[in-house]
C-alpha cells in the first residue's frame, strides 16, 4: 500500500506562500499527499479521475475541485489528461483581514472538513471559480509590477462565495455558537492588541476574560486557528511592518516597540513569519526617499 506523505510545498518560509502549475504526467498526475494548505484544481483536458479523501471523482474538462486544508488528495489519468493547480498557504487570507469577525469565519472555514469540494461547469460557482483562477495564472505568470495584489484579489474572489457556502450549510455547525465564543474572547484580543508592546503574560490574557489557562487556550485555538501566543507574535510581526516603512527608525527601536526584548530573537521570528529579516525587508519593499 502506497504511503500517504505530508508533502513540504517549496514557497513554505517564502513571503508570499502561493504557487501554480499545469500537470500532464500521465499516469500520476499529482500523488496521492496531504497538507495544511489550501488548493484548487481546475481539469484541463479528460480523462481525470480526482481521490479526496474517501471520494472518487471521474472529472470533465472544465470541473473544479477545492481541497482543504489536511485532506488527502491525488489525481490520475489513464489518457492524456491535464490539471491545472493552485496551492497557497491559510495565512494569505488573513493579510488584508484586519476585521476579527473575517478571521474567525476564514478559521472556522479552514478547520472543517464538511467544505464542498467539487464544482461542475454548471454549478453557480464555477464560472466565478474559472476566471478567478484563470486570471491568477496570468498573474503569476507574467509576474509583472503588484502581481501579488491582483494574485490576493483572485484568492478573495474565489474563497468569499466558498464561505458563504459554508456559513449556511447546517453541518458547519451553529454560528451563534461560534459568535458567542469569539464575543467572549473579544477582551482577550484587545489586550493583547493593547499591550503587545511589553512583556504580556497569559495569566493576566486570561484573566480579562474570566477563565482559566486551559479554557482558554483551547477555545481561542478554535476560534482563531492558532493558539494565543502564535496570535500574539502575529500582532507584534505585523506592526513591526509599519514601522519598518519608516527608515528613520533603528531596527533595534522597532523590535523593542514591538514587544522584543532580542534583536537576534526578533530577527528569527520576523523571518519566519515573512520570510525575510527585518533589515531585508525594509530593503525591498521600503523605497529609499
Amino acid at each position: 500500500m502506497e504511503e500517504i506523505r505530508k508533502k513540504k510545498e517549496t514557497f513554505e518560509g517564502k513571503r508570499f506562500p502561493f504557487k501554480m502549475s499545469v500537470q500532464q504526467q500521465a499516469p500520476h498526475l499529482v500523488q496521492a499527499h496531504w497538507h495544511e494548505h489550501l488548493e484548487f484544481i481546475r481539469i484541463l483536458k479528460e480523462p481525470v479521475t480526482v481521490h479526496i479523501d474517501n471520494e472518487t471523482f471521474e472529472a470533465a474538462c472544465g470541473d473544479i475541485f477545492f481541497i482543504n486544508s489536511n485532506q488527502i488528495h491525488s489525481a490520475t489519468t489513464a489518457g492524456a489528461g491535464i490539471l491545472q493547480g493552485m496551492v497557497f498557504d491559510k495565512s494569505l487570507l488573513f493579510l488584508a483581514a484586519d476585521n476579527l469577525e473575517i478571521r474567525q469565519a476564514f478559521s472556522l472555514f479552514t478547520g472543517a472538513n464538511i467544505v464542498r469540494n467539487y464544482y461542475a461547469p454548471f454549478d453557480p460557482l464555477c464560472p466565478e471559480l474559472t476566471d478567478a483562477m484563470t486570471k491568477a495564472y496570468e498573474e503569476y505568470a507574467k509576474q509583472e509590477t503588484a502581481y501579488e495584489i491582483g494574485i490576493l484579489s483572485c484568492i478573495y474572489r474565489m474563497m468569499t462565495p466558498l464561505l458563504r457556502q459554508f456559513r449556511h450549510d447546517p453541518r458547519s455547525g451553529d454560528p451563534d455558537k461560534h459568535a458567542v465564543y469569539f464575543h467572549r474572547l473579544r477582551p482577550a484580543v484587545d489586550y493583547m492588541e493593547r499591550h503587545f508592546a511589553g512583556k504580556v503574560y497569559m495569566d493576566s490574557v486570561c484573566q480579562t476574560v474570566n477563565m482559566s489557562l486551559y479554557h482558554f487556550s483551547s477555545m481561542f485555538k478554535k476560534v482563531f486557528g492558532m493558539p494565543p501566543v502564535q496570535y500574539l507574535t502575529r500582532i507584534r510581526i505585523e506592526q513591526a511592518k509599519r514601522l519598518l516603512v519608516d527608515r528613520e527608525i533603528p531596527i533595534t527601536e522597532i523590535a523593542e516597540r514591538c514587544g522584543f526584548c532580542n534583536i537576534n530573537y526578533f530577527d528569527k521570528v520576523f523571518k519566519e513569519q515573512s520570510g525575510f529579516t527585518p533589515k531585508e525587508y525594509r530593503k525591498r519593499f521600503v523605497p529609499i526617499s
